[in-house]
């Protein structure tokens, strides 16, 4: 195989840290290792390296995922329809009374390999992959497995949580201090390895998914978050929705620039320039993993991505879950862009204001969210996130003269409205080729073989009549859950 490329005559398409908007312009990429080494016109090839004829191609960076859910790829387009609180009920909460309690290992092995590839199909090279459904050390180990051999760039974070043991007439949590005992002694197992890298070539990195700060004392908290900057963990990741948990982490002195905060619809209510809840992120670097397409069709909230743009707030986008939507980036940042440009003509006619020479929003700024914004609330930028000298050779060709793209003269505007997953016909991951001529390096045919077997299996086990009953049940008994 291969280990240096020269990405020959194509058009770079990439955003650059301390600029606004993004550079466009042609040169050639020479990619030796993991490593992007030159970037200028006119390279000559050496003997050692594989020409790769980019004429008529776009080079850009390979998407950064903010925030999914890997493992529910096994569940995929089952919750389309779901409201956030429905989901809840339906399929997280109650240990082996709803689908989550009960998938067995082998079924989130799969969900999450297929999950890792369909990132990789859809461009999207590095995932921050918030793993809630750690509930035995057989699942945690199932999950990473399947992530370290998908080829993926992965900050996998696994989740300080377990299953609820009681659902009605109220939840509790009866296998809390046995689940907290062996999740934190796998944390430290994974930690001592190489300072949380799970890859020897850091590829696969160590989180942490925290969304404990509603139950037990602040001291518990800051103690086991204290415990688990030190082994180190990456990052660490929460749901914020509607609630006001920023707060509660900046007033016990949680907040950092490690935090990912997944959602945050609460902000979108706070346009004040001086909120205290925007300013406890600005002033901590910790950033904000918008999912827009899932957060207006769940009732999280309005998304609030491109107001963090503006107001210097690190941000990138996610998909949440292809359980719930497609696993592509496109959409994210068409819906993260329409949706603030609406919502900015609304505000200007509901208030009969001038009308403005210019969407205050541009294709530009989607592009950023979805790769550089990515890597920075990451803490990656140094990384990945832009086709610069030094960084990782994560990246993307798309072909412009596809069905899609072809007549299109400014690649960012045609990779944030017109390209699809079809149109990426090369991914780089650490200078690894893992699609090629449009297809996955990695056979795909026996993982959707055995996703479909799994998948259909769980729902046999759990069909929506009997889901419904119990979502129905709570809805009727305590109204709907509130986040």
């Amino acid at each position: 195989m291969a280990s240096k490329y020269l990405l020959k005559g194509g058009i770079i398409a990439t955003c650059v840290q301390g600029s606004d908007g993004a550079r466009v312009y042609k040169a050639d990429v020479l990619v030796e290792g993991s490593t992007i080494t030159r970037i200028e016109e006119n390279i000559q090839a050496e003997d050692d390296v594989e020409l790769v004829d980019c004429e008529n191609k776009w080079i850009t960076p390979g998407f950064v995922d903010t925030h999914r859910h890997l493992f529910m790829t096994v569940l995929r387009a089952n919750h389309c329809d779901y409201l956030l609180s429905e989901y809840f009920v339906k399929m997280s909460w109650f240990l082996r009374r709803t689908v989550q309690g009960d998938l067995t290992p082998e079924e989130v092995a799969i969900g999450t390999l297929a999950g890792c590839l369909d990132a990789l199909h859809n461009g999207v090279t590095t995932v921050l992959d918030h793993f809630h459904a750690a509930l035995t050390p057989a699942h945690a180990d199932a999950a990473l497995r399947a992530v370290l051999e998908s080829g993926a760039r992965v900050i996998w974070a696994p989740a300080r949580q377990s299953a609820p043991t009681q659902l009605f007439p109220h939840i509790e949590y009866g296998h809390e201090p046995a689940a907290g005992e062996w999740q934190r002694a796998k944390l430290q197992e994974l930690g001592a390895l190489d300072g949380g890298k799970l890859r020897p070539d850091g590829r696969v990195t160590l989180g942490l998914a925290y969304d404990a700060l509603w139950q037990g004392p602040l001291e518990m908290h800051q103690e086991y978050l204290a415990f688990a900057r030190a082994l180190p963990v990456a990052v660490i990741t929460a749901h914020v929705v509607q609630n006001t948990q920023i707060l509660q982490w900046r007033d016990g002195g949680l907040l950092g620039s490690d935090v990912v905060f997944s959602h945050c619809n609460i902000l979108a209510d706070r346009p004040a320039l001086d909120d205290e809840m925007w300013a406890a992120l600005k002033d901590s670097g910790a950033a904000i993993g918008a999912t827009p397409v899932d957060e207006l069709g769940m009732a999280h909230g309005n998304p609030v991505a491109l107001d963090a743009l503006k107001r210097g707030v690190k941000c990138g986008l996610g998909v949440d879950a292809t359980s719930i939507n497609s696993g592509d980036m496109f959409s994210q940042m068409r819906a993260a862009l329409q949706w603030a440009r609406g919502r900015d003509h609304e505000h200007i006619r509901l208030n009969k204001l001038a009308a403005p020479f210019h969407n205050k929003y541009s294709s530009a700024d989607a592009f950023n969210l979805a790769t550089l914004g990515g890597a920075e609330a990451l803490s990656l930028a140094h990384l990945i996130g832009s086709v610069e000298v030094g960084k990782r050779a994560d990246l993307l060709v798309f072909d412009a003269e596809s069905v899609n793209l072809a007549g299109a003269a400014d690649p960012v505007a045609g990779v944030v409205f017109h390209a699809a997953s079809e149109d990426v016909e090369l991914v780089f991951v650490d200078g690894e080729i893992v699609k090629r001529g449009g297809r996955l390096v990695r056979d795909w045919v026996p993982v959707a073989k055995e996703l479909r077997q799994r998948a259909k299996e769980i729902r046999e086990r759990w069909p929506e009549e009997k889901l419904e009953e119990t979502w129905k049940k709570w809805y009727e008994t305590n109204g709907a859950p509130q986040f």
